[in-house]
């Protein structure tokens, strides 16, 4: 038995280290380059550090367990490849769409010009033989006359004009047609490459399912409580992406409006930090760090001291509302904001039915988004405080302490 416990501990530990050097992202408060230099070779002293810890403990994990692990690399890898593709088959299809959209109006201006040319072209021959130069000698004084050669002139131009508005036009319609194919083409080459995509992630997750049965009941539960960590951080990725192409569209928008108004006005940027305690400040106590007491990395700071439960969570900062769920495991019912100053926050394990925002809603700081509970894998009543940097993954949690006042 206590040879397992030795196995579990081990095992929590490298996964611990290897989610803390996957972290590629780093909070920099530092004001001068000999303080960023510093910060940057204590940085590389902890990687080199904990790379060492990682080879001395990984060659105690059981050769499957290792296997496992690999699998897991490359089913991320696969599932990454798999998002991007989804991104360029929307993006493809919405530009279709969007060509299409393009190339009808086209089609629709050149028969209104055809038109046009063809009821001048009619005019022109019920009036018989009659030319321009009739229509001069005609004129009866100097003013009719010049004013019947600027009558010409302006139909001459005007004739020139809309011929070559057509040329333009048909020449236009062609541009359009072959950008429409060969954006087809792109998107045909993206959906096929996805399938095969696929394929080959549900071979790999095959062949993990097989590994991970013959793992010991400890390493299986391990197992599965990662593979509930990666599937809630695939729920978040696209949950970003989403809130992301939203503020994208209303920036658009925004600096549509603006250009049309002349104004030249830029919004004010947000400074990282300012934020405030997510509980009421006589709860604001920390039980538990960014690393557990036996040293495994939390990710996280934890509010759990004697009386917290049922205590209002606050949004710690202003924000739009990213995701809210409901999980019987990894998270519990959990909120995760979007600041729009490149940080996150996600706040977790709340009491049942208590969230009272919802994803897309704007926040404001301090305004109330659930209360402490104890859903998911939690042992007591707290509130999990994550704060995380762009692009806002599980691998991008940063030590919220930089944050408070």
């Amino acid at each position: 038995m206590r040879h397992i416990r030795l196995k579990k501990l081990l095992l929590v530990l490298i996964i611990a280290l290897i989610i803390l050097l996957m972290r590629k992202t780093i909070v920099v408060f530092a004001a001068t380059s000999n303080e960023l230099k510093n910060q940057r070779a204590q940085n590389q002293q902890q990687i080199n550090e904990t790379k060492e810890e990682q080879e001395k403990i990984k060659s105690q994990m059981s050769s499957i367990q290792q296997e496992v692990e690999d699998l897991n690399n490359q089913i991320a890898s696969y599932q990454g490849e798999i998002d991007d593709l989804t991104s360029q088959i929307e993006d493809a299809t919405a530009k279709i769409e969007e060509l299409q959209r393009e190339l009808d109006n086209k089609e629709k201006e050149l028969i209104e010009k055809e038109d046009l040319l063809e009821r001048r072209l009619v005019a022109s021959y019920k009036a018989g033989d009659t030319s321009y130069l009739d229509v001069l000698l005609s004129s009866d004084s100097l003013t009719s006359f010049l004013s019947n050669y600027y009558l010409i002139e302006q139909l001459a131009e005007s004739d020139t004009k809309l011929i070559n508005e057509i040329k333009v036009t048909k020449q236009k319609i062609e541009d359009s047609k072959l950008e429409l194919e060969d954006t087809k083409r792109d998107l045909e080459t993206s959906k096929n490459l996805q399938v095969a995509k696929r394929d080959n992630l549900a071979a790999v997750k095959a062949s993990k399912s097989a590994k991970v049965s013959q793992l010991s009941e400890d390493e299986q539960a391990l197992q599965k409580r990662i593979d509930e960590m990666q599937a809630q951080d695939a729920t978040i990725r696209a949950a970003i992406k989403k809130a992301e192409a939203a503020e994208a569209a209303a920036a658009a928008a925004r600096a549509k409006t603006t250009a049309s108004s002349g104004s030249t006005t830029s919004a004010p940027k947000s400074n990282p930090g300012g934020f405030i305690y997510p509980v009421p400040s006589q709860y604001a106590t920390i039980t538990t760090g960014m690393y557990y007491q036996k040293g495994g990395y939390h990710g996280a700071v934890d509010f759990g001291i004697a009386g917290i439960s049922g205590q209002p969570v606050y949004a710690v900062k202003s924000g739009t509302v990213v995701l809210t769920q409901s999980l019987s495991y990894s998270y519990g019912n959990y909120v995760m904001i979007d600041h729009h100053d490149g940080t996150y926050t996600l706040y977790a394990h709340g009491q049942s039915g208590s969230i009272c925002v919802s994803p897309g809603q704007n926040v404001s700081q301090g305004q109330q988004i659930m209360r402490v509970g104890s859903t998911g894998n939690s042992t007591g009543p707290h509130l999990h405080f994550e704060v995380r940097v762009s692009p806002g993954g599980y691998n991008s949690r940063v030590n919220p302490m930089a944050y408070f006042p």
